[in-house]
């Protein structure tokens, strides 16, 4: 199977489990991030302008079109990161400034280009038990899955 075959996989896989992500796409002068399931449209298409493979993932009525360029996209990395959040302790109301600090495992599947730069990153919404042993799977598999360059 090529790579190119295994990124294709990796998407449709990502596109079938149904969950939520949070996606996040940093480009040059602006950030695009939003909270959606991927699908439940997924279609492959040639760019008429690039003549470059695209993978469009959409909701039913298309008003959300995530379109990724395939053949830009050189790794995929599964990666769990531990983010800590402030919590404000307010049991009686008053701001005493007594915080926690909460930990949150982020999941992460980040696309990567041929130099190793962001091309987009998809933050797993769900933490429940079904969508952590997906995230599990999908990283022990495909984790660092690579083009030949």
């Amino acid at each position: 199977m090529s790579e190119s075959a295994t990124i294709d996989e990796i998407i449709s896989k990502i596109h079938k489990s149904n969950l939520m992500f949070r996606i996040v796409v940093v480009g040059n002068g602006a950030i695009l991030e939003t909270t959606s399931r991927l699908g439940p449209i997924q279609k492959s298409s040639v760019s008429p302008q690039t003549g470059q493979r695209l993978v469009t993932l959409a909701s039913q009525d298309q008003s959300f079109e995530f379109h990724i360029k395939i053949d830009q996209v050189h790794q995929v990395h599964f990666v769990e990161k531990i983010k800590e959040e402030r919590v404000l302790d307010d049991d009686d109301g008053n701001d005493d400034g007594q915080n926690s600090i909460s930990h949150k495992i982020m999941r992460i599947c980040r696309f990567l280009n041929q130099n190793g730069d962001s091309i987009c990153s998809l933050i797993l919404a769900d933490s429940g038990p079904e969508a952590v042993e997906w995230f599990a799977r999908m990283k022990e598999f495909h984790d660092g899955i690579c083009k030949e360059i």
